[in-house]
């Protein structure tokens, strides 16, 4: 699979690059500054709220990427967002009954009852106690990877899910930040008011696609050279593609860049 090659290539690299530094420094992600970790490292925060003293305990992990569920695979999916009337959501053409990108980041950073049978032990109350989670971008990297589950491993099935996602040339992530939680009421994201925060704003620069099924299949990928100026490359061939083709195209593996840098 191209997900796993990419993350096992990334960390050979990472590794690499960061060197052994005698342990303590070298095996902490937060401390490697690293090429790889200045361009594809994020963090992840978790917050779990206690339902009964709503207390919230909250971490935050590095990522270098975010995989997101698809419809049509055994994890319910969360009901597309309000603007399925064909309107544009966050850069995104939203036609009746299309999941977009937007609606799957949506559903990752929803809060999530974890039941009876999942229960944490509550600091503030001192015992087992039901709760929420709920994952927001805490630290958003120079470049995002977002990978979509299209391939389904476990014990009763396993299946390539082929749902068409729309995604955007341009991605604004102000929606799923940490900061933004509070804009939230019942998994519903209101617009807030800083919405033209630039710091959050993505240009879609690749895409890699997968034609084929589970058992066999054959890897392509879309690459823009410069603005709106796309080439499709299938193995030694490389060939000119529109804009068209690139967003029609089923994704797989989805890079965007961050539009506006901050340099140290």
């Amino acid at each position: 699979m191209r997900h796993e090659f990419l993350i096992a290539a990334l960390d050979v690299l990472h590794r690499h690059c960061k060197g052994d530094d005698n342990g303590k420094k070298a095996n902490n992600p937060n401390h490697c500054n690293c090429i790889i970790d200045q361009i594809f490292t994020g963090g992840l925060q978790s917050d779990v709220t206690c339902q009964v003293c709503h207390g919230v305990s909250t971490t935050i992990d590095p990522f270098w990427d975010i995989s997101l569920d698809l419809p049509g695979s055994s994890t319910p999916f969360w009901p597309l967002s309000p603007g399925s009337d064909g309107s544009v959501v966050n850069g995104e053409s939203h036609m009746s009954g299309t999941t977009t990108l937007t609606d799957c980041l949506r559903r990752f950073t929803r809060p999530e009852h974890l039941g009876s049978s999942a229960k944490i032990k509550c600091s503030g109350c001192h015992s087992y106690q039901e709760s929420t989670k709920q994952l927001t971008m805490k630290k958003l990297p120079i470049v995002a990877c977002f990978h979509l589950k299209r391939f389904e491993h476990s014990a009763k099935l396993r299946r390539k899910i082929t749902t068409y996602v729309s995604f955007p040339l341009e991605l604004d992530m102000t929606p799923f930040m940490a900061s933004s939680k509070e804009s939230r009421m019942n998994g519903q994201y209101q617009q807030p008011a800083d919405s033209l925060n630039n710091d959050n704003k993505y240009s879609l620069f690749a895409v890699v696609n997968h034609q084929g099924t589970l058992e066999s299949g054959h890897y392509t990928s879309f690459i823009r050279q410069h603005k709106d100026q796309w080439f499709k490359c299938d193995d030694a061939i490389i060939t000119k593609a529109t804009i068209k083709d690139v967003l029609d195209s089923e994704g797989y593996l989805l890079f965007y860049h961050k539009q506006f840098l901050e340099y140290e």
